[in-house]
């Protein structure tokens, strides 16, 4: 778990099922954890129920008190006392790791593989990996990858694109397999917390860059799920869609003017053309959607698991990268310096966490040239042992989704070939912005992490104090599944929610 390998957006391994099939033992009380969450409510029932409820064992709310905050910036802050004061009188508990990894799972997990059902001519050619997980994403990306913060350090979740079973979970005998990732494919990037947490801001300044709401964030007992996904992978990516199937191009938006492409502008090749800061914003939104799939399996879990579940945005995502580190090192991730004069929007242009979760930014590190990326992000479909190579193919070899007779007819097919025209379109177009404007993407920044959730143990006792009871005995919100999650969970352990 805490070796760190080099980085690769799509991670092949051709030996995976040999090696990685290898059924682990988990215990008869881990199998009936798992159990019952996979017994849980059906959706629409957990959907009638769902909340995000913030207040956990260990969390306060405005006591007017002051507060160290050692477990991040080491700030003392004070929220003014108000109408809600409360000070938990439950000690914070830690999520299992049993429920960390059910969790983790459900927000981004392996679970077999994709259909991959877009006909040949629609572009199949757009695809990058046909590893399924628990969310979507465009072109099937897999660029969005977990960040757990918890009272043991700050880890990656991000289990292979290799696949051992086309449903990876079909029934009880395969619950082994959540632990498994999460035990497996966690890269350990500290033994602490990020140093984040209410107040984060400039000294001597009332800027609270966390915002207003997030008076709990980071605290101990929690566990904070940060997603962090790669905008400039697919930024890259559909780049070459764009061009060869939409015969849309991208324009310099200061002069309307082809950006590096106008040798292409023809009938049947590039036909319209979009402003470079439209189609960064396009990205933004596409890129933005996985992650809300992604939050909301983990709030849809907790409804089912009894956990509360507080997901949230309205912070400066920058600090929690690491964008800002005289405030807070946050993840850590590494940002170019840019050229003032070709950067209009001022915008923060991270190239990654080195060795670990790199940007598709050029020029980087990893990307000198714009061709580098352009190559990199076309070939990763067609290279030895991915889905449309012809050597060790990703499909015969995983078995799915397509039958061999079908895939052979695939891989030769020219229109699941980028056409050569296509790449020297594309990558002109990448080294004009590059050029003109220091980086690409130039108008956003590569990496994204702008929607988390963070989980707990409820602190029902908050909540019989402040909210109506609706002709009940406990709280409206308050679930048959909180008030046993600890029967369920944490058998044999003090249960702070008996009635």
């Amino acid at each position: 778990m805490d070796e760190i390998r080099s980085f690769e957006h799509v991670v092949l391994d051709p030996e995976y099922r040999k090696k990685k099939a290898t059924e682990i033992q988990i215990t008869e009380k881990e199998k009936s954890q798992i159990a019952s969450a996979f017994h849980s409510p059906a959706v629409f029932q957990l959907l009638s129920t769902l909340r995000s409820r913030r207040f956990g064992m260990g969390y306060r709310y405005e006591t007017g008190e002051p507060e160290k905050f050692s477990w991040s910036h080491g700030k003392t802050v004070t929220q003014e006392k108000g109408p809600l004061a409360y000070k938990s009188e439950q000690q914070p508990l830690a999520l299992s790791e049993t429920e960390e990894a059910m969790l983790a799972w459900a927000a981004c997990g392996p679970n077999g593989v994709v259909l991959a059902d877009a006909p040949v001519h629609g572009n199949i050619s757009t695809w990058l990996c046909w590893a399924g997980r628990t969310i979507p994403a465009p072109c099937n990306d897999v660029a969005v990858d977990l960040f757990v913060v918890n009272d043991q350090g700050t880890f990656l979740y991000r289990p292979s694109s290799e696949r051992m079973s086309p449903l990876e979970i079909e029934s009880e005998k395969d619950y082994w397999k959540i632990l498994k990732w999460y035990r497996e494919d966690r890269v350990k990037i500290s033994d602490k917390r990020i140093d984040v947490g209410w107040m984060s801001g400039p000294e001597g300044t009332r800027v609270n860059m966390m915002g207003p709401w997030q008076y709990n964030v980071n605290r101990p007992g929690s566990t904070w799920f940060i997603p962090v996904g790669d905008l400039g992978f697919e930024w890259t990516n559909v780049l070459f869609s764009a061009y060869e199937w939409w015969h849309m191009y991208l324009t310099d938006p200061e002069t309307g003017e082809p950006a590096g492409c106008k040798e292409w502008i023809k009938p049947g090749m590039l036909e319209m053309g979009v402003s470079i800061p439209s189609y960064d914003e396009l990205l933004v939104l596409a890129h933005g959607h996985q992650v809300g799939c992604l939050v909301s399996n983990i709030r849809l879990a907790c409804e089912a698991l009894g956990l509360g579940a507080w997901v949230f945005c309205g912070f400066v995502d920058e600090l929690i990268l690491g964008g800002i580190p005289s405030i807070a090192k946050g993840l850590g991730f590494k940002y170019m310096e840019r050229d003032a004069n070709k950067n209009p929007n001022k915008v923060m242009t991270s190239i990654g966490l080195p060795g670990i979760k790199e940007a598709c930014v050029a020029p980087s590190p990893q990307f000198p040239t714009a061709k580098d990326m352009c190559d990199y992000v076309c070939n990763i479909r067609y290279r030895r042992g991915s889905i449309f190579a012809r050597e060790d193919n990703w499909a015969l070899r995983n078995q799915a989704p397509y039958r061999p007779d079908v895939m052979k007819q695939l891989i030769e097919h020219p229109r699941t070939h980028i056409a050569d025209w296509v790449r020297e379109a594309v990558q002109a177009t990448v080294e004009y912005i590059v050029d003109k404007y220091g980086c690409a993407p130039a108008f956003t920044n590569p990496i994204q992490a702008q929607f988390t959730a963070q989980v707990h143990h409820v602190d029902v006792d908050y909540y019989r104090k402040f909210y109506s009871f609706n002709g009940g005995k406990e709280p409206y919100a308050m679930t048959p599944q909180i008030f046993g999650h600890f029967k369920s969970y944490h058998k044999g352990e003090p249960d702070p929610y008996g009635r």
